[in-house]
């Protein structure tokens, strides 16, 4: 029996991204592509007597951009729990988890986190649980969890996010990730957008198989929830305007917020408008990585 699994949990970007409805329950139905980054906590899960003991640090050396809350509210933990009673395994496990990716930022951290516990658990149990089933856990736990769970680099997303179609990978590209000063809150960027559109409605970019170019992603760009996040925090749109005047043929906002992100052709490009915003007092922290280029 192995002693324990450590795995690489991978960041994400929102290419695109629409909400289409608002659900009784709550929840939204959306559409987006998401783009796997080579930007990666990593997670070690090992065998415990009993329940799911959880450590997290970061080498990164600026803790409060990745404050992930208190444990028993972590998607790590929830996820972690789902899993051992999913399987009917009586023991536990212990779960140490160093980030990288910051916190409540749009860039998935959360969820991809979940998803690297799920499947280190089920490869140190022996694979209890089949993919379906670990799906349906992943669900439960986040809306982004199932796209991490599939090992994709590229795919499109509906639905709450669950019903997940890979596509092939696009040629890797420098990106430049800026985490503003300003958040957002999640819950309140969807109750804010619920407002601001007429829900239901279509989608627009039906998901398809078909191969995509930077190209053509440059030309469908888009995340609905800017039109919310822009005018309450203008310094968000001046990040992103920055982005592209210093050479991005892609930004934009991930997620529901509030990071920011370009696409770049060239690295020393790239290189060049993160040094830009360098001691900017809008901005907490910037990140040089890339987009993933092949299956996980």
């Amino acid at each position: 029996m192995m002693e324990s699994v450590t795995l690489q949990c991978p960041a994400k970007l929102n290419l695109y991204l629409k909400v289409l409805a608002r659900e009784e329950t709550g929840y939204h139905q959306i559409e987006t592509l998401f783009q796997r980054l080579d930007l990666e906590d990593t997670l070690t899960v090992s065998h415990a007597e009993s329940g799911v003991a959880f450590e997290c640090s970061t080498d990164a050396g600026e803790e409060g951009q990745w404050d992930i809350g208190p444990p028993e509210e972590n998607t790590v933990v929830r996820a972690a729990r789902s899993f051992l009673e999913e399987a009917g395994i009586s023991s536990g496990v212990s779960v140490r988890l160093t980030k990288r990716i910051p916190a409540g930022t749009g860039l998935g951290g959360a969820s991809s986190d979940a998803a690297g516990a799920l499947l280190a658990m089920n490869r140190l149990f022996g694979e209890p649980v089949g993919g379906a089933a670990l799906l349906e856990i992943g669900g439960r736990v986040g809306a982004d969890v199932p796209f991490f769970l599939t090992g994709a680099t590229l795919a499109w997303a509906w639905g709450r996010g669950g019903r997940v179609l890979p596509i092939r990978p696009l040629p890797p590209r420098p990106i430049v990730v800026v985490v503003p000063s300003t958040r957002i809150s999640t819950a309140q960027a969807y109750a804010a957008l619920s407002q601001a559109l007429h829900l239901p409605r279509p989608p627009e970019r039906l998901p398809g198989p078909d191969p995509l170019s930077w190209d053509e992603v440059s030309r469908v760009q888009w995340n609905d929830f800017e039109g919310v996040a822009f005018p309450e925090a203008p310094g968000l749109q001046r990040i992103r305007e920055d982005l592209e005047r210093g050479g991005a043929f892609i930004a934009r906002m991930t997620g529901s917020g509030s990071a920011l992100f370009g696409v770049f052709d060239a690295q020393d490009t790239a290189e060049s408008a993160a040094h830009g915003f360098a001691g900017r007092e809008d901005v907490d922290h910037v990140m040089i990585t890339a987009t993933a280029s092949s299956p996980a």
